[in-house]
């Protein structure tokens, strides 16, 4: 795609109230419109469908073109739910109403496991409604291909691509929005050593303010470096890309791109107060625009799996559960109403329902990914892997994973809990690795991948490609607690190397070589603990490393995520904090012993909970690998969902 430019003026802005005037048809029949890389789903029309389909195929052809060199795909399909108007928002968003003088967004982008969800209100008003829209969507491409992107460059990209206007023949970029605008003229900027210091906990970042001095200036900046003739020449973003990425230092990649910082942040204050914020046009990609995009009319029953699913995915599942059995009573014989029963009682931690529905939904024929996956992964959850495994069964999992894997080679989890699989005989122990490293590869970003690897290695002896995993993984590790587990990865591979030299370590691996630690734990089998992915996961005792006496030591201590939810939350003897975690494992007990070392996250981007409010939340929980084989993990991250 060829990027061509002229020089129009900050504030001739198009709006695009016109281009989403869409007729209105009956709301009890809906249509799909699938093109190449989403799937929109919408009581509207076809013409409106293939619309708003074109719209997002075009924002990707955007950010490929910026970006040719990075990856635009991720492995979760987007499906995009289109309203036709605030009724249909309500609906589907009913927690806006809920509260009296909340906002009523046009658009909302959800991020979800094995599927992203985009809902949006077609009549939406506005120069741009789906700001907001592009703008998360650019967040997910971003983050596909960079682990702790810079705040400013990560904001500062969403909001130029956020504010494109995207047009039938050409769309522009670099569009200034009018409140931003308005904030660079009333404010003082950022000094740019702060304005490249801020991140998620720093009082300049407030993800609900986007009127914000911090989003106006990182736009600013990034405008300036992807349309300032002086920038684009020397290449300045990707030098500083370039070399962020080679020392995850982002000041001094900044001083060795941009030269002196005082100097440079004055170049970009002379930038915004002469307000040449030129828009970059750009001819549309006949590439992009699929004519041929098939279309078909859904079925009441599948509209109200639809309904039901996104509910599940956004975390609503009382109100999910009555719209899927409502859809089951409709058709009982519609392989996404399954699939997605499947995907609720995942949500609920209920292994032997996610069982029951996966296999049904692929005996009726479904053809997506994620079942199979669940199907494999609950069968290993129910205590299979754990156990040593019958024959039979492994390879049942294995070969529902390995179709997983064909129908969609670049989900990063299936390649994970297939590593699982392969590591139980030693036999397929080459397998186990190459699957690990698929994993890493599709999905760098998560570091416990790296961590299974680096098991897996040191299991096979091969403690020289462990180490420079170890080393990797440290010299990427961004936060305190990303920084401690790849610490005690270094320890633990460089006591391993020490075993090896005083010729104690075994000389072939054992024979469930993708073992990890064993926690005790109430109504599971055999008191092993598994992640969501499949694979084994070390509990917590808290911040505490006394050895326990009533678990073996494990010599392979890999550490996913695990998702669950949590109950019986004690916050009395704050800051230490106990509580249970039902996961499809099990139910897990938990301690926290001082929950101010513990990373917590939202992954709605809202705030934290406060402990008193942690009950019956859905969390994912990451525990750091301990230091030897005789000491207990600890919990590193805890995330809402």
């Amino acid at each position: 795609m060829r990027l061509t430019f002229r020089l129009t003026p900050a504030l001739s802005l198009f709006a695009l109230s016109t281009l989403f005037s869409l007729p209105s048809f009956a709301d009890d029949k809906w249509i799909e419109v699938r093109s190449a890389h989403f799937t929109v789903d919408t009581p509207a029309s076809e013409k409106d469908a293939r619309k708003i389909a074109d719209q997002f195929e075009q924002i990707r052809a955007l950010f490929h073109g910026a970006f040719p060199q990075l990856r635009i795909d991720p492995a979760q399909p987007v499906v995009i739910i289109a309203a036709k108007n605030e009724k249909g928002m309500k609906e589907l968003l009913p927690e806006q109403w809920e509260v009296k003088g909340h906002m009523h967004a046009a658009g909302m982008y959800q991020q979800g496991f094995e599927k992203h969800y985009v809902i949006l209100q077609l009549d939406a008003e506005g120069n741009n409604p789906y700001h907001a829209l592009y703008h998360e969507y650019t967040h997910a491409l971003i983050h596909l291909n960079f682990t702790n992107v810079p705040t400013w460059l990560d904001e500062g990209l969403a909001e130029y691509l956020g504010n494109a206007i995207i047009g039938d023949k050409e769309s522009r970029v670099g569009v200034v929005d009018p409140g931003t605008l308005y904030v660079l003229q009333q404010n003082r900027p950022l000094p740019i050593e702060t304005l490249l210091a801020v991140d998620r906990f720093s009082p300049y970042y407030n993800e609900s303010n986007r009127v914000s001095i911090f989003y106006a200036e990182a736009w600013a900046l990034v405008h300036y470096l992807m349309l300032s003739p002086e920038a684009r020449q020397k290449n300045l973003l990707t030098q500083f890309i370039t070399a962020w990425t080679a020392n995850r230092d982002q000041l001094a990649a900044a001083r060795q791109t941009f030269g002196d910082l005082k100097k440079f942040g004055q170049v970009l204050e002379t930038y915004v107060r002469l307000g040449n914020f030129y828009n970059g046009v750009v001819k549309n990609s006949a590439e992009a625009v699929d004519k041929q995009a098939s279309a078909r009319p859904l079925p009441p029953a599948e509209v109200l799996a639809l309904r039901g699913d996104f509910f599940a995915h956004h975390n609503r599942l009382e109100a999910a559960k009555p719209l899927l059995d409502e859809a089951l009573k409709l058709d009982p014989n519609l392989p996404f109403t399954h699939s997605a029963l499947a995907y609720f009682y995942y949500r609920k931690g209920d292994a032997e329902a996610v069982q029951k529905e996966t296999r049904e939904a692929i005996r009726l024929g479904d053809t997506s990914f994620f079942s199979p996956y669940l199907a494999a992964t609950s069968m290993l959850q129910h205590g299979v892997l754990m156990s040593g495994g019958d024959g039979d069964s492994l390879h049942q999992a294995a070969a529902l994973l390995e179709k997983s894997h064909q129908l969609n080679p670049n989900f990063a989890p299936t390649c994970d809990a297939l590593a699982n699989v392969y590591s139980i005989s030693p036999d397929s122990q080459k397998a186990a690795i190459g699957a690990s490293i698929q994993a890493v590869k599709l999905d760098p970003t998560v570091a416990q991948y790296a961590a299974h690897l680096i098991t897996l290695l040191l299991a096979n002896n091969r403690d020289a490609d462990a180490k420079v995993m170890a080393d990797r993984l440290l010299a990427s590790a961004f936060t305190p607690a990303e920084r401690q587990m790849a610490e005690a990865t270094v320890r633990m591979v460089a006591e391993h190397q020490s075993q090896g030299d005083d010729g104690s370590a075994a000389a072939t691996p054992a024979s469930n070589s993708a073992g990890t630690i064993v926690l005790q734990r109430r109504s599971a089998p055999n008191g092993a603990a598994t992640s969501s992915d499949g694979s084994r996961a070390a509990g917590s005792a808290g911040a505490s490393s006394a050895p326990r006496s009533d678990r073996p030591p494990a010599a392979n201590p890999a550490v996913p995520g695990i998702d669950g939810v949590l109950t019986d939350v004690d916050c009395s003897k704050s800051p230490s904090i106990a509580f249970d975690l039902i996961a499809n494992s099990g139910e897990v007990e938990y301690h926290i012993a001082d929950v101010g070392k513990v990373l917590l996250a939202n992954s709605s981007n809202g705030p934290v909970p406060g402990c008193e409010q942690w009950n019956g939340r859905r969390v994912k929980l990451w525990s750091t690998p301990p230091s030897n084989p005789k000491q207990i993990a600890e919990i590193a991250k805890l995330a809402f969902q």
